[in-house]
């Protein structure tokens, strides 16, 4: 039996650690824990046998080792940040990179513009009073524990669905659909099964210099990020003829979620 709690900081911290070491662009710790406190109850600690120490709150395609070493009850978590509508079809696109989200302006309820066609427009609600809502998975991983319930891999769909449970519990909220930059395979075919498909956003990490550097050695400053947007037709060629990237992450969405179930 899992229980759902915050993320304690020794977590969250080792969960920065893994997300680092998977993907190449630099993120301090102090913008995630600025998104973690923006919306506590969407980054979620699932623990074994109802075991929860009362924490304070803490990419998409997890699958590192985040916290095994620090919380051995801990099964897994999941970060997902909340986005206003214009500012989350915006990190579709790319024209907003996942770390230069704000909270004080992309997240709802803020009141702010600076995404999309949101400021100084009624786009971003639905006629109804409530405020359409994008909802971005950052993060989500199960760690190397049982599963009290969740097997491997069945925790996205188990831990998403606690997500859109919590999310039922925000009535000003209309959620438009759910998106993630994957950056693993195993991340991609996480999403894959549960019906995200690519938006056309890729980032590509292409090595500066390959005859300078062994691929052993190579730290983030030895990488280039090579972004290509949706209808881009540099993307075949840049893609058939990268034979120096050491990485490419691509973002999914999926517009068929489901707030009363969490599932697609």
């Amino acid at each position: 039996m899992a229980t759902a709690a915050a993320i304690p900081d020794a977590v969250l911290r080792a969960v920065h650690v893994s997300d680092q070491a998977m993907y190449p662009v630099a993120l301090p710790y102090a913008r995630l824990r600025t998104w973690v406190d923006a919306c506590p109850e969407l980054s979620v600690c699932f623990r074994e046998g109802g075991s929860n120490d009362g924490g304070g709150g803490g990419g998409g395609g997890g699958g590192g080792s985040g916290g095994a070493a620090v919380a051995d009850a801990v099964m897994g978590v999941v970060i997902v940040l909340p986005l206003r509508k214009g500012c989350w079809e915006d990190l579709l696109s790319g024209r907003l990179k996942e770390p230069d989200i704000e909270p004080g302006s992309a997240f709802p309820g803020s009141g702010l513009g600076g995404c999309g066609g949101d400021e100084g427009s009624d786009e971003g609600g639905d006629g109804e009073g409530k405020e359409e809502v994008g909802l971005h998975v950052y993060h989500i991983e199960r760690f190397e524990t049982g599963c009290g319930g969740a097997g491997k891999k069945g925790f996205c769909e188990f831990a998403l669905g606690e997500v859109m449970r919590r999310v039922q519990a925000r009535p000003g909220w209309k959620v438009v659909g759910m998106s993630a930059l994957t950056a693993t395979p195993t991340g991609k075919r996480a999403f894959e099964r549960l019906g995200f498909t690519p938006t056309g956003y890729r980032e590509l990490f292409v090595v500066k210099a390959p005859e300078e550097t062994s691929p052993t050695s190579i730290g983030k400053e030895g990488l280039d990020m090579v972004c290509l947007y949706p209808g881009d037709e540099r993307q075949v060629v840049t893609l058939a003829s990268a034979g120096d990237t050491v990485s490419v992450s691509e973002m999914t969405v999926n517009y068929n979620i489901s707030p009363d179930t969490g599932h697609t």
